[in-house]
């Protein structure tokens, strides 16, 4: 009985999590990111601000944390990958692997993006979120090419791979969720792989 007790509250709170991004998203893009009030979020959600604060640190934190989660996800996925073997795969299949949320809902996802492209405070937000991922890639690239994090080749691998991401990631907003999201990245990974395939040599 614990556990059935416990799987129940789990989905409760999921719920919770899950009605809060929905309706909040739904509202900034009607209304604006910076016009809706918490307390006026959570009244239509029927919780309390403190409970609010259960689930996000913030209105960004509710917009963004997600796409932040991701950073987290793909530095994991990056430890995994084998030591040795090219570079470029290695990339496709952390790429493959981060990007897997967004067709779990792409809808939620879609608004997501919405929002935060047209809201430049959120936008300079994602921007820390792709740094983020540019460092990631470049540490990883210095590593399994034994080149210095600084040096030109990592940091190119890092720029091509977010240059990369940001056009995938508009295409598919652009086909309205209609394509595949990791086969977008990659497919633009892959036009700006020339010099990348050098470094594996």
């Amino acid at each position: 009985m614990a556990s059935i007790s416990i799987g129940l509250r789990e989905q409760k709170k999921a719920l919770t999590r899950a009605t809060l991004e929905a309706t909040a998203l739904e509202r900034f893009l009607a209304e604006g990111y910076e016009p809706v009030r918490l307390e006026d979020l959570c009244a239509e959600c029927l919780v309390s601000t403190r409970t609010f604060f259960r689930y996000f640190t913030s209105k960004e934190d509710l917009v963004l944390g997600r796409l932040r989660s991701h950073l987290d996800l793909a530095t994991e996925l990056f430890a995994r990958q084998p030591a040795s073997g090219p570079l470029l795969v290695s990339l496709r299949a952390v790429i493959t692997e981060t990007v897997a949320d967004y067709a779990a809902d792409p809808d939620r996802e879609l608004a997501r993006l919405r929002l935060v492209t047209t809201t430049p405070v959120l936008d300079a937000a994602l921007g820390r979120v792709f740094a983020g991922f540019e460092r990631l890639v470049r540490r990883f690239a210095a590593e399994r090419t034994k080149r210095e994090k600084d040096a030109r080749a990592p940091r190119l691998v890092a720029a091509a791979t977010v240059a990369a991401f940001r056009v995938g990631l508009e295409m598919w907003v652009a086909s309205e969720a209609r394509r595949d999201l990791a086969d977008l990245i990659i497919g633009s990974l892959d036009e700006l792989t020339a010099g990348i395939r050098g470094v594996d040599a």
